[in-house]
Order: C-alpha cells, then sequence, then structure tokens
C-alpha cells in the first residue's frame, strides 16, 4: 500500500474540487456579463420598428423602440446541486494524532476537539476493488439552474424600466 494517504485529506481534495468547479461556473456567468455591455460599459440594446400606437400618430407612423439585450434574454444561473463520487479503497491503519508527512498546523474548528486530536484512517485510492481496475473513480455531478442574485435581478429590473419609445417618424422623416 505504497500510495496511501490520510482519509481526511482525500475527502477535503474531493469537496475542494467541488468548490472549485463552481467557481469556475460562476466566473464563465460573470465574464458572459460582459457580452451584455459595450466598451464603455453601457448597456447593449436593440433597436425595434412598431407601428406607432401614439394617439395622433397616422396609419403609416413609426415608433422607434430600445430595448436592452440582457432583460430580453435567458441568463442560465447554474449551481452545483450534487455530488456523487464512489471510489475503492484498500483501507490502512488507524492513526492517533496527526497523520504522518503532516505538518501543517491545525486550528480548533467551531466545535470539538481540533483535528489533530482526532484519529486518522489511512486509505490506498490507486487500488480498485476486484471487479474494478485500480484507482477507478466514478464522478456523477449533478448541476440545476437558480434564481439570479438579488444583484443581478435589481439590474435586469432597472433596465427593463429604460426601454421604451425613444421616437416617433412619419414616413418621408
Amino acid at each position: 500500500m505504497a500510495a496511501q494517504t490520510s482519509l481526511n485529506t482525500l475527502i477535503e481534495a474531493i469537496a475542494g474540487a467541488v468548490v472549485d468547479a463552481q467557481d469556475r461556473i460562476e466566473q464563465h456567468q460573470i465574464s458572459h456579463l460582459s457580452d451584455f455591455f459595450d466598451e464603455d460599459n453601457r448597456p447593449k440594446s436593440v433597436v425595434i420598428r412598431m407601428p406607432s400606437l401614439h394617439p395622433q400618430a397616422g396609419e403609416d407612423d413609426e415608433d422607434l423602440y430600445r430595448a436592452p439585450i440582457l432583460p430580453l434574454v435567458s441568463t442560465n444561473v447554474l449551481r452545483i446541486k450534487d455530488v456523487e463520487i464512489t471510489f475503492d479503497a484498500d483501507l490502512g491503519p488507524l492513526i492517533e494524532g496527526d497523520p504522518p508527512g503532516d505538518d501543517a498546523p491545525h486550528e480548533p474548528g467551531w466545535k470539538g476537539a481540533s483535528a489533530a486530536s482526532r484519529p486518522h484512517l489511512r486509505v490506498d485510492p490507486s487500488v480498485g476493488g476486484s471487479d474494478r481496475r485500480g484507482g477507478s473513480v466514478h464522478v456523477v455531478l449533478r448541476v440545476e439552474g437558480s434564481e439570479p442574485t438579488d444583484g443581478a435581478s435589481r439590474l435586469m429590473n432597472h433596465l427593463a424600466q429604460t426601454q421604451g419609445v425613444f421616437k416617433t417618424f412619419k414616413p418621408g422623416d
């Protein structure tokens, strides 16, 4: 069992990978937000020509209607819903105190004893079960759509309130 590691370390690494994946999702979504603004951070908008609804408008009069693009499109806000990770590992010895090779200082958690005073289980994740290849891992990651944040909702609502008719013109103008 040459490749043994602390089960705690293995679980922390897996949890860290999940947190990093969520961070990458959020960074992608933030970078995508810039697509809806120009180089001066003004919202990009679309101008639509529509028949005028003004009471004194003639039959052929048109309104130019400006609408910011961001509130018009669906924003894909994703978050990791759950993660399922299964793997086979050989169990090693139960070690009291700090696991060998762990020189990092341990701070006490919110409750209970510090991590250094708990026993640590050693595992060898490179060894698979009898019916699996060595080191094989099965990962299921589920994402779900979620509601936009309060800040994003407020921004989209404000932009939606700025849309409207900005000019009415008659044929030949």
